[in-house]
């Protein structure tokens, strides 16, 4: 995390060895709250089946938003930063590019569904045991209303929170495709199972070109929360009895064409509507709104005071320059300008390789656990 100052404020830029940081602290946490929980319940008489029911679903689901929301907390005090202020919660965005957002859950279901399906019809053939995985399928009203708020719509606040807020944005900083498809990867492997790794990298991918258009967390949270609340739904309905329809495969096909088609359109739409609404000419704020106004996809999540802190390092840097005495003296400041561009770097990178490491090696072992007949 770098500091500048620009304008009398001081600002902080997140470098990605920031947003690895956070993904590692927060999984670690995690994993640590899931253990002290299976410990705790295997020392007491609480029945063993109590683990396939909707109340242990939202205990653990709701252990592991609380790591989401304590590890960027307390990361931000062990720094000295606000990781609340200026994250994404307080940004402003379209209405109607919100509202966008509504349609845009449905087609990302519809392509996501598809995709997910093939790819554990795929896994099955290798001999992964696809029985193993539980869906929560809330069977009474006040069940549904539990896990809509425990495990729609916290998940939704928290890990928009880690994964766009935190990561998605320090990742930015090395470009924002590689920030899209970096942190949609972490997301998707996060959640440890291979049933979820197609729909999850998906909709890490969707909430986070929405996080970078509109420059708000709201409306990724709006679209995770759908896609959890609607999964949700179905599940309540299926145990109450309403039959669904086994899809053939040329049904999933197109239901996968039109899903793609509709999610890339109005991702497409969200964007033109952000650069719509920044492109209104307001009078009295004059050049400086004038400049944020140019801005492109690459530009929509950085602040006209960012890119500002950035342009003021570059002059700081030619002053320093035009002061130096002697070329000399000049060839230092160069070297020991790289020096430190090499350092930060390095730090990056390692940091980038730990987060996929051990997440990688996690998920690899829970994968070949399942296989091997393992529970």
């Amino acid at each position: 995390m770098t500091t500048t100052e620009f304008n009398g404020k001081k600002l902080f830029r997140w470098e990605p060895s920031d947003g690895s940081a956070v993904f590692l602290g927060s999984y670690v946490l995690k994993l640590l709250l899931q253990v002290i929980i299976v410990i705790v319940l295997g020392v007491t008489d609480v029945d063993p089946d109590f683990s396939k029911t909707i109340a242990y679903a939202c205990i653990i689901t709701s252990s592991n938003e609380i790591a989401f929301l304590l590890t960027p907390l307390a990361y931000g005090k062990i720094k000295g930063y606000d990781t609340i202020r200026g994250m994404g919660f307080e940004g402003r965005f379209s209405l109607w590019a919100t509202l966008l957002v509504i349609p845009l859950s449905v087609a990302l279901i519809c392509m996501g569904q598809p995709l997910a399906e093939g790819f554990i019809r795929l896994v099955a053939l290798i001999g992964y045991d696809t029985s193993a995985a539980t869906s929560i399928m809330p069977s009474t009203p006040g069940e549904l209303a539990a896990t809509l708020i425990l495990v729609a719509l916290l998940p939704a606040i928290a890990e928009e929170y880690v994964f766009r807020g935190c990561v998605a944005r320090a990742f930015a900083r090395k470009g924002y495709v590689f920030a899209v498809f970096m942190s949609a990867l972490l997301f998707a492997i996060m959640h440890g199972s291979p049933l979820q790794l197609v729909h999850q990298f998906l909709i890490g991918v969707v909430c986070a070109v929405l996080f970078f258009a509109t420059r708000s967390l709201w409306p990724p949270i709006i679209l995770h929360f759908l896609n959890n609340a609607i999964a949700l739904v179905l599940g309540y309905m299926q145990n109450r009895g309403s039959a669904f329809a086994v899809a053939e495969v040329w049904q999933y096909v197109v239901m996968c064409v039109v899903g793609v088609a509709a999610t890339i359109g109005l991702l497409i739409a969200v964007i033109y509507l952000c650069k719509a609404r920044a492109a209104k000419v307001d009078p009295e704020s004059g050049a400086a709104k004038r400049a944020d106004m140019e801005r492109t996809l690459r530009s929509l999540y950085e602040s006209p005071e960012v890119r500002g802190a950035a342009q003021a390092e570059l002059d700081a840097l030619d002053a320093e320059l035009a002061e130096a005495k002697s070329e000399q003296m000049a060839e230092v400041i160069k070297e020991a300008r790289r020096e430190s561009a090499n350092k930060t770097k390095l730090r990056d990178r390692r940091a980038l390789i730990y987060a996929f490491l051990f997440a990688g090696v996690l998920w690899i072992l829970m994968f070949i656990l399942n296989i091997a007949g393992v529970q």
